[in-house]
């Protein structure tokens, strides 16, 4: 693992640790909007550097991120409501990143 994933897992946590309070409902909806606080600033980070090789770490870190999020709820016995909603997170997670990535290479475009 690259000193990028490394970098992308500290910032996913601390995005996670920051936004984690404040979206506590459940729902579909909820899981979107939560999704776009923690993958979009890193998308968005990705994009403004310019660097591929980052952006495969910031999949394989999003990934791996969201993968041990379900793990720890899961041996915390945290019911997860539907499989559904799982193939929705990880569908978001891509899309969410993408998203962020463009408006990036925009933004520094612009420059």
């Amino acid at each position: 693992m690259n000193f990028a994933f490394w970098r992308y897992q500290l910032i996913l946590s601390l995005l996670f640790l920051f936004w984690g309070e404040f979206f506590v409902s459940r729902g579909i909806l909820n899981q979107l909007t939560f999704n776009f606080a923690i993958f979009y600033p890193l998308g968005f980070l990705v994009g403004y550097r310019r660097r591929h090789e980052d952006l495969r770490s910031a999949y394989l870190a999003a990934l791996i991120f969201n993968l041990l999020s379900y793990l720890l709820a899961y041996l915390a016995d945290v019911p997860i409501g539907s499989w559904t909603l799982v193939i929705l997170d990880f569908t978001s997670l891509i899309v969410i990143l993408n998203i962020g990535n463009y408006i990036g290479l925009r933004a520094q475009s612009k420059e």
